[in-house]
């Protein structure tokens, strides 16, 4: 059992150092395309969720996509109208580090990792950071994977997960504080993965887990909008309501959707992530209609002053610099 623990903490913090390190190294690769992308969302909801949906698969984390769009709204760069469009595409950029999860690591894992590190004593540090990223994640994954196997043999792990299979709400609930503790989504839906591809939980409930990851990722947003104003607080209950609400639709049509998920793919973990690629672009594509009306709820949800709220939704960057230059000549 000590040894089982072990492999569990080790792959743990393996997979979220991997995945700190890729998102990093992608991070500064990206940086001027990062900030082109957020420039363009002072146009229409299409370009805001396209925005978003670049800015998430570049950083591979949609928690850090959530918290910059809270910034900016406080910064009031950003109306609430266009985050909300921008959390809605990247719910859909993040389903990339999911897919990604769910490669089979294979002897690859310690080869890249350690050609990873030799790169980073090299001239070309941000690629070997995301080099030992990537072999982080694949060991991780594998040590998981490892880890799950003497489990699968103990009564009071196989019940658990039995009574969870067969509760979904309690899945979502339990997964949505697994996500939380562990700030990321993509660590937990790993976990997932590695219990669905050793059959140690059915589909039914790996997808309900999922959904439970989808809502606990949410948490990291909540904690940063405290020291926000009202518009970046109504940001991150966005985030959260967008999540909830998804979750609440899909949790009665587990077994049929689990059911359409099986025929995408014969890898057991694929078929997890192909899970949480199509509910993510199920949710966005349902959300996105209503992002205006949306906003207006949270505006009342989340009372402000009526003024701050008012500048914040009808705050533009070229209207400011004119009233800045008007001030300044008078």
């Amino acid at each position: 059992m000590a040894n089982t623990l072990l492999l569990i903490i080790s792959g743990l913090v393996l997979l979220i150092t991997g995945l700190r390190l890729l998102q990093s190294g992608l991070l500064v690769i990206s940086g001027k395309g990062l900030k082109s992308a957020f420039r363009s969302t002072s146009g229409s909801p299409v370009r805001a969720s396209l925005s978003g949906l670049i800015a998430s698969a570049l950083t591979q984390s949609s928690t850090a996509v959530s918290v910059m769009t809270i910034a900016l709204t406080h910064s009031r760069i950003l109306n609430l109208e266009q985050a909300v469009a921008v959390i809605l595409g990247a719910n859909v950029g993040t389903t990339l580090t999911v897919q990604f999860l769910a490669v089979n690591p294979g002897l690859l894992a310690l080869p890249l990792f350690a050609a990873g590190i030799a790169l980073s004593c090299s001239p070309l540090k941000t690629l070997g950071k995301i080099t030992a990223g990537i072999g982080a994640v694949f060991l991780g994954l594998d040590f998981l994977n490892r880890a799950v196997m003497p489990l699968q043999h103990e009564p009071w792990f196989t019940a658990g997960l039995a009574y969870a299979g067969g509760n979904h709400l309690l899945a979502v609930g339990g997964a949505t504080l697994l996500t939380a503790f562990l700030h990321s989504s993509s660590a937990a839906t790993g976990i997932v993965i590695a219990l669905y591809d050793r059959n140690a939980i059915s589909l039914d409930a790996a997808f309900a887990l999922v959904l439970g990851n989808n809502i606990g990722t949410c948490f990291t947003a909540l904690i940063a909008s405290l020291t926000s104003c009202a518009a970046g607080r109504r940001v991150a209950l966005a985030h959260l309501l967008i999540n909830v609400i998804g979750a609440a639709v899909c949790l009665p049509f587990v077994h049929p959707f689990s059911t359409l998920v099986a025929a995408t793919a014969a890898d057991p973990g694929r078929q997890v992530a192909n899970a949480h690629t199509i509910y993510n672009i199920a949710s966005s594509v349902m959300f996105f209609p209503f992002c205006g009306p949306f906003a207006r709820l949270l505006n009342r949800l989340v009372p402000g002053n009526l003024t701050q709220t008012s500048r914040n939704q009808n705050f533009s960057p070229q209207r400011h610099r004119v009233h800045r230059e008007q001030k300044y000549n008078d």
